[in-house]
């Protein structure tokens, strides 16, 4: 049975957190709902996939490597609010408490770590999961690489993928790059939209060759297409994640280490985090079961 790597998504589910809940207030007033959501998440995650090696990866503040060569990605972005500021470093260091490895590098998204993680997993011979809602992820799922949207448990391997998309993995970055992402500030090829993406992979198999019989396109299409063309190879750039960003870590480095139980407690009871409090003591008998039934 292969090892299981789960790389998750921290700054997709910092977001999901705080405005999923209402804004908590630990006892000293300090706000807390995004840390409460975000731990509840993580407890949820631990016990439905047991994993042995897991990383959570965060964005950093200021500018990538995307940022340096086109000024206007993401310039559409709010700021993150200051509320959801002052929660971030408690969670990071109740990750921690939990034994989990937290990961982030100046210059990279999350995205461009967790792809690098995951193809190295792979070849390491790891089942790799990553958790995240965001569908630019889509593009690395291949075999031994899967996807769980931590939103409705869906899971998507290759076919999955087709099924949903109509297209499948490797076609991913071409299809963005024709719908565009208005949340990054990414303009895709006016009047295509999901379903006409798909249709036109599906004929030509990717962008290039989309381009190259252009002239077998509507006429509505290839006057989009031809507007668009400098941006496409833009929009590709934007889109592809790297999976080659050099790392100071191993994947055996990320290996779950035992919780700081009494440490969690203390900190969970400062917040008012009650029922947290028995989720982690609960969780730790379940482990503790399972490892005795495996013994016979």
């Amino acid at each position: 049975m292969r090892k299981k790597l789960v790389l998750i998504d921290g700054s997709s589910y910092l977001y999901r957190a705080y405005y999923a809940l209402p804004p908590l207030k630990s006892p000293k007033g300090e706000p807390t709902g995004a840390i409460y959501g975000f731990l509840r998440m993580i407890s949820s995650l631990m016990k439905d996939l047991s994993p042995e090696y897991v990383s959570v990866v965060f964005d950093l503040p200021g500018k990538t490597f995307r940022h340096e060569k086109y000024q206007e990605y993401k310039a559409n972005r709010k700021e993150t609010p200051d509320d959801l500021k002052i929660q971030i470093p408690k969670i990071k260091e109740l990750i921690k408490l939990w034994g989990i490895k937290i990961l982030e590098i100046p210059g990279y998204e999350a995205d461009d770590i967790i792809a690098t993680l995951a193809k190295k997993g792979k070849e390491k011979g790891f089942e790799v999961v990553i958790v995240t809602p965001d569908k630019d992820m889509m593009q690395l799922v291949e075999e031994g690489i899967k996807i769980l949207n931590p939103v409705n448990g869906e899971i998507f391997d290759r076919e999955k993928v087709k099924e949903k998309y109509g297209i499948y993995p490797e076609q991913f970055v071409d299809y963005l790059a024709m719908i565009g992402d208005t949340v990054d500030n990414i303009i895709g090829v006016k009047g295509v939209g999901p379903k006409t993406a798909a249709k036109l992979l599906n004929e030509y198999g990717n962008l290039e060759n989309i381009i190259k019989n252009i002239d077998k396109l509507k006429p509505k299409l290839q006057e989009a297409f031809k507007e668009q063309l400098q941006n496409l190879e833009k929009n590709i750039f934007l889109i592809k994640l790297k999976t080659d960003i050099s790392l100071d870590i191993f994947i055996e480095d990320l290996k779950k280490e035992k919780a700081d139980l009494q440490k969690l407690k203390e900190e969970f009871e400062q917040l008012g985090f009650k029922s947290l409090i028995k989720d982690i003591y609960k969780t730790k008998k379940e482990e503790i079961t399972l490892k005795q039934n495996t013994l016979f």
